[in-house]
């Protein structure tokens, strides 16, 4: 017993060193220790029925260019996102205290090929990201002159689940400007997972098909439990058509070479041996 509580002492205090780490590193990332400032670029999300990709960008400054007072930059910055739906500009002033900590803004992009989406799940989509950051120039604060300065990106969140991510350079990327190409794609397990429900929705219908062809060779009635099966499988194919990862409304590629095609089999099928039934069976 004695044994038994040290070691769940001993896992108590490693999770409680974690949490204080885990604190100290979140306090320490709150500016950065360079001089220059961080771009960091969050793609939160993609929704291809309107072609729109949900992204986050944040600016953390110098800890050497915050009043340790306000917690105010000693010179007004300006992140400007060149291509984004939503307000392109995010300022941080002198004269608002804590404004160093409002650091991100909420961005939205139109993929170049929304029609796309019909290829389900090969559908690959592309936009652009644009995007600069500036500091105030020391002088007349009546007109204010601002120059575009260097800054570091973090691209460590720039992805999300089901697709594959590639952030690939422009002609006018430098230190002073972001300027990269979004390339989108579904991942690899998505697309066979896709492929496979697409295939066995059709074997099983075809499958189907041959049972009730052997039914009419055979010139008996078919039994009752085979036509509850056929209706099963009906009403089956679209709930396991759903299954597929991040489905689209019906009409993409996967439909007409799988399900549409699979569920057209069954229900001629069914009707078939329901006219087959009709006809010879005895009463």
């Amino acid at each position: 017993m004695k044994k038994l509580s040290l070691s769940r002492i001993s896992l108590v205090f490693m999770f409680a060193l974690v949490a204080c780490g885990g604190v100290v590193r979140a306090e320490e990332s709150a500016f950065t220790k360079g001089s220059n400032p961080i771009l960091g670029v969050n793609l939160i999300g993609f929704d291809p029925s309107n072609g729109e990709l949900k992204a986050r960008l944040s600016l953390k400054l110098p800890k050497s260019d915050i009043d340790p007072e306000t917690y105010a930059p000693l010179g007004t910055y300006q992140l400007v996102d060149e291509l984004t739906i939503y307000p392109s500009l995010l300022e941080m002033k002198t004269t608002v205290p804590c404004s160093a900590f409002d650091n991100y803004m909420d961005s939205t992009y139109q993929v170049n090929d929304a029609g796309q989406q019909f290829l389900y799940p090969f559908d690959h989509h592309q936009t652009r990201l644009k995007v600069f950051v500036r500091r105030q120039v020391i002088g007349d604060p009546a007109k204010p002159k601002f120059e575009k300065i260097p800054f570091t990106v973090d691209t460590s969140l720039a992805g999300f689940t089901g697709y594959d991510i590639t952030l690939i350079p422009r002609e006018n990327n430098s230190p002073t400007q972001l300027d990269v190409e979004i390339d989108i794609q579904r991942t690899l397990p998505t697309k066979i997972f896709c492929v496979f429900i697409a295939l066995m929705m059709l074997v099983v219908a075809i499958g189907y098909s041959w049972m009730a062809l052997k039914v009419h060779k055979s010139r008996t009635h078919p039994d009752i439990n085979e036509m509850v099966f056929g209706g099963a499988l009906l009403f089956s194919f679209p709930a396991i058509r759903n299954i597929q990862p991040f489905a689209p409304p019906m009409g993409v590629l996967t439909d007409y070479g799988g399900f549409f095609l699979a569920e057209s089999i069954v229900a001629l099928t069914l009707i078939m041996e329901l006219y087959f039934w009709i006809s010879r069976k005895k009463h």
